[in-house]
């Protein structure tokens, strides 16, 4: 059973599980905005999510950013060459407006990791800017690529799923800092370090009902989505008061991560 729990923290640690949490939101936004179902631009998502998160993650610890030092991150590496070519394939299936979109994302997602303020300073290492960096990047990916690369005019309806998209997204992200607390520099100021971990779980609840309330705002809205919506809200509120500072690493790599396909799936099954 060794190899099973080895070949899980593979899929967790080579950023397979993120990927089809993003992956999930992007075919959510297709659902929700009645968008054809584009394969290409789900696989682009995907394996993009796989490459930049794998150089946010190890290369900011690696030598030039690219020559890491352990096996298994090495192999990680090579997994993540492989899914590079994958990704090399899909943008060809693009529109280039899309991927014009992509590259702004992707330089957001370069400078969260390379230092650009000074030699030492990129985004994530800003004050207080960390998780608002995370939850735009979700929500400009998972929204935006689609809509763009189906070719639909950006209308209200749009603006206000990306909104409910940030804002579900920096929900998620508030377990994560909660569990990070134990090894965030104090200088990252990140909520739960300015807030306190109660005020951060109020806070997530917060923002998950404005996330439902949001659906009354949109020019078109029907029983199921208000389901969807309100059962996705209560189940990420549960997740959010049930984190704790020490925990299992794979509540929130794992579970808490899930919590957009178990999105995706609720939209299929309602």
């Amino acid at each position: 059973m060794k190899w099973l729990r080895q070949l899980f923290d593979f899929y967790i640690d080579g950023s397979i599980h993120v990927a089809f949490a993003v992956a999930a939101l992007t075919m959510v936004t297709q659902r929700q905005l009645n968008i054809y179902h584009d394969p290409f631009i789900i696989f682009f998502v995907f394996f993009s999510t796989i490459v930049t998160y794998n150089f946010i993650k190890y290369g900011s610890e690696a030598k030039y950013y690219f020559i890491v030092q352990s096996t298994y991150h090495r192999l990680i590496q090579f997994f993540s060459l492989i899914c590079f070519g994958f990704l090399v394939l899909t943008i060809f299936k693009l529109r280039t407006h899309t991927l014009v979109l992509s590259g702004g994302f992707l330089l957001v997602s370069t400078l969260y990791v390379l230092p650009f303020i000074s030699r030492r300073k990129s985004l994530r290492s800003l004050f207080g800017v960390k998780a608002y960096v995370v939850a735009f990047c979700w929500a400009g990916v998972s929204v935006f690529l689609p809509v763009v690369n189906a070719e639909i005019p950006v209308h209200y309806d749009v603006w206000i799923t990306s909104v409910q998209r940030f804002l579900f997204v920096l929900a998620i992200i508030l377990p994560f800092e909660i569990r990070d607390l134990n090894f965030d520099d104090a200088h990252l100021g990140t909520i739960p370090q300015r807030m306190g971990i109660r005020n951060t779980k109020i806070l997530g609840s917060l923002l998950m009902l404005v996330f439902v309330g949001l659906c009354f705002a949109k020019d078109e809205l029907t029983n199921n989505v208000l389901v969807q919506h309100s059962l996705l809200a209560i189940l990420t509120i549960l997740m959010i008061w049930m984190t704790q500072r020490q925990q299992s690493s794979y509540y929130c790599s794992f579970f808490v991560e899930g919590l957009s396909i178990v999105w995706f799936g609720l939209v299929v099954l309602i």
